[in-house]
């Protein structure tokens, strides 16, 4: 299983905690792979976003085989430093996290 997921959002980290969850009680020998999304302090749209972090953090531990963490301000760096692109949309990191998921799935497939 490919789960992908924000850990800061109510719904990114409280719904998938769950699933995972469950997944793991249905599938336990069945490998999950997580792409979780770790919230920035600077573009914090939540006060909880750190509270929902922590407790996602300990359900990711128990019941995912392998995390890929994603850091949003290191992906809007390196949009902007890297890429030269000035003021980095959403698209342009969702690509560039893309081209990561994909590059680390090519021996899956």
């Amino acid at each position: 299983f490919l789960v992908f997921h924000s850990f800061g959002g109510g719904t990114g980290s409280g719904f998938t905690t769950l699933l995972l969850e469950r997944l793991s009680g249905d599938y336990g020998k069945k490998s999950k792979l997580e792409f979780a999304i770790y919230p920035s302090p600077q573009v914090s749209t939540a006060i909880v976003e750190p509270y929902n972090s922590v407790l996602t953090s300990h359900t990711t531990l128990e019941h995912s085989a392998c995390a890929f963490m994603v850091d949003n301000d290191a992906i809007y760096d390196i949009c902007r430093s890297n890429l030269d692109i000035e003021r980095p949309t959403n698209t342009n990191l969702n690509r560039l996290i893309a081209q990561a998921v994909s590059s680390i799935t090519a021996s899956l497939r």
